[in-house]
């Protein structure tokens, strides 16, 4: 009581006092009987359960009005009361299991420990003070009396255990709502005028129903203003129930407000700031201010010097800043009552989080299924593409021989015709000195006009075109008035006049043929060209007297092809010059002859592709059939989408996970 002891040695007394009730009795009787000469006690912080302990000038006030009760047993009757067995006690009385033989239940009954005016001034206060408030979280008060020199309150009986005992096995969540419950008691108690000033874990008891109640009003006030009616144990003189006794200790020091430490005015946010207090120790584990003496513990209360959170908790950063703003030191800085903290407290913290949570997961959802969904899809049109292009490759083969019977017989038709006849025998004479070169050229151009003039066959959309034995054009059906240009540019009319006789199937583009005029103003045409040539001979000698050529256009040769409107084809020459569709890339091209001619089926984006080799007369390739077709799929709204969707997917499923832990530590 006087400070004397060195911090160990108070140190062990204090944790003793916090477990044992005759010392707790036995240093009130010291108090107030021993200690008779003024001290300026060093109070030690008196934690856990312990009530209030006046200082020595109080005792020595008081000390002539106080006697201690006789003890009381089993089976006692105090009023009407049946004392069944001893449940709690404290330093100012015990609770007692009672049976109301009127009623016909059990109460929890409250009996002082000593006969003393002042406690029971202050017993009978808290039935009071209980007795305003009807709220399922406030332990309801049903009488109020004396028997046998001892004052005694009936109370609810509530089957369980106190807060601070039942928060040791909860999380959380769990802890939150029952402090949220305790709170709505204090929240009722205000609104009955009513200031309960000493809030803590221990002054709570949570039922076997697990709802929350308020107990134990025995420091509440009457708000400042606030007058409430008495009753009739209660003597007129005692005036309104408000507690101001000069230098007495109100509440437990370990929650006490800053208010509370310097005599300030205690209003609801003196609530305010034990229910925080508490709240933050269940929490945390730990006492949300430093301090092993009153003194201490004063000073880091007063100076608002919360400690810093412990390292591996789990208390979300915006569940503290609620905690830490009802622990303020300016009451105004605190909220504006118990209901706005209940409603911060209440409010689910986790539900944007959680809101994002299903959003992102759902979202992600739908594009996997989406995704799914189109390689699904893409799986079947991939095959029925692969049927197509096998239908296209035996087309392919179809139109080669085609190609070669139509060449074959339209050259058969063209060798009847006379002035090709007359071509083959003609020679230059001026060669062997027989003439000059203006007879020769004049007999020239005589023949170029009888192939004019001449009936030649009809060849559909195929051209034909007669070259002389020294490679000069003779008639060309492109441009019938273009001659005498010198055709041994081309490689096949060269090997084919060095070779003598034979026949043979090539593709030349229209940029080859351009220097000879064969195709007359279509050299300025982009693309290819098919040319079957074949040699006249005369005799046996391996001769070319003249040959004839039959032309026909890399498009024409196409759409001989093409089955379908999806298909898109290009035929390629061995120099990567393409004619063909314009939608098929040359990305796609590339990625087909990559694959060699024949080969595999080859997906690039959203195009699967595939090379065929279109065979000369020797089955040898002499150029290259590219088909490509476009994966109609579920997710063809631009090229890519499926990779976009995938990438989206994954996006969603990790914002999905980061909601989720983010709505996991807003639980906490």
């Amino acid at each position: 009581m006087s400070g004397a002891l060195d911090s160990t040695a108070r140190g062990a007394v204090l944790g003793h006092l916090d477990t044992c009730d005759d010392c707790r009795e036995l240093l009130g009787v010291t108090a107030r009987h021993e200690l008779v000469a003024p001290i300026t006690p060093r109070t030690p912080v008196i934690e856990s359960t312990m009530d209030a302990v006046p200082s020595p000038l109080e005792a020595t006030a008081v000390d002539s009005m106080a006697a201690i009760s006789p003890p009381a047993a089993a089976g006692s009757l105090f009023g009407r009361y049946e004392l069944d067995e001893r449940i709690g006690a404290g330093a100012m009385g015990v609770v007692w299991r009672a049976q109301d033989p009127k009623l016909g239940r059990h109460v929890a009954l409250k009996l002082l420990r000593r006969r003393d005016p002042l406690l029971t001034e202050r017993l009978v206060r808290e039935a009071q003070a209980m007795a305003q408030v009807n709220h399922p979280n406030v332990v309801a008060v049903y009488d109020v009396g004396t028997s046998a020199g001892s004052t005694y309150i009936a109370m609810e009986l509530v089957e369980g255990k106190s807060l601070h005992a039942w928060q040791a096995d909860h999380a959380i969540p769990d802890i939150v709502r029952a402090y949220v419950a305790a709170g709505r008691g204090l929240a009722a108690a205000h609104g009955a005028g009513i200031v309960h000033r000493d809030f803590k874990a221990d002054n709570v008891l949570v039922g076997s129903d697990g709802r929350a109640r308020v107990t134990d009003f025995g420091l509440a006030a009457a708000q400042p203003g606030e007058k409430r009616a008495r009753t009739s144990d209660i003597d007129a003189g005692a005036g309104e129930l408000v507690l101001t006794t000069s230098g007495l200790v109100l509440g437990t020091p370990a929650y006490m407000a800053p208010e509370q430490f310097e005599g300030g005015n205690v209003d609801p946010r003196t609530d305010q700031f034990n229910f925080c207090a508490a709240l933050y120790e269940a929490l945390y584990g730990e006492r949300a201010f430093a301090g092993t003496t009153y003194d201490e513990l004063a000073e880091q209360v007063c100076a608002g010097r919360v400690k810093p959170p412990p390292g591996g908790t789990q208390v979300s950063r915006g569940l503290r800043a609620i905690v830490v703003r009802g622990l303020a030191v300016k009451p105004s800085d605190r909220f504006p009552s118990m209901d706005h903290l209940l409603a911060e407290l209440g409010r689910d913290r986790a539900r944007p989080w959680r809101r994002l949570t299903i959003v992102a997961a759902t979202l992600a959802a739908v594009l996997l299924l989406g995704v799914v969904a189109d390689w699904a899809v893409r799986d079947r049109v991939t095959a029925e593409i692969r049927t197509s292009f096998a239908l296209t490759g035996k087309q392919l083969d179809r139109t080669t021989l085609r190609l070669r019977d139509f060449f074959r017989d339209s050259s058969g038709l063209a060798l009847r015709e006379p002035a090709l006849r007359d071509l083959a025998g003609h020679r230059d004479q001026a060669d062997f000195g027989l003439g000059s070169a203006s007879a020769d050229r004049e007999e020239l151009e005589r023949l170029h006009g009888t192939f004019v003039s001449a009936e030649l066959p009809k060849l559909g959309n195929a051209q034909l075109a007669i070259v002389d034995y020294k490679g000069r054009l003779m008639y060309t059906s492109y441009s019938p008035g273009v001659w005498d240009t010198d055709m041994r540019v081309l490689p096949p009319i060269r090997a084919a006049l060095d070779a003598g006789r034979g026949r043979a199937l090539s593709v030349l583009s229209y940029a080859d043929l351009a220097p000879t005029k064969l195709v007359g103003e279509a050299a300025h045409t982009q693309g290819l060209v098919l040319v079957f040539l074949q040699t006249l001979a005369l005799g046996e000698t391996p001769e070319a007297r003249a040959i004839y050529l039959v032309l026909e256009d890399g498009k024409l040769v196409l759409d001989d092809l093409r089955l379908d409107d999806k298909t898109a084809l290009a035929l390629v020459a061995p120099d990567g010059t393409v004619t063909g569709d314009a939608q098929i890339m040359q990305a796609q091209i590339d990625a087909a002859r990559n694959a060699g001619n024949g080969g595999g089926v080859v997906t690039i984006g959203d195009h699967v592709v595939q090379a065929r080799a279109l065979l000369g007369l020797d089955d040898k390739p002499i150029a290259t059939v590219v088909m490509s077709r476009q994966l109609d799929g579920v997710l063809t709204f631009f090229p890519g989408a499926r990779i976009v969707f995938a990438l989206a997917a994954l996006l969603s499923l990790g914002l999905a996970g980061f909601a989720n832990l983010r709505r996991r530590d807003a639980l906490h």
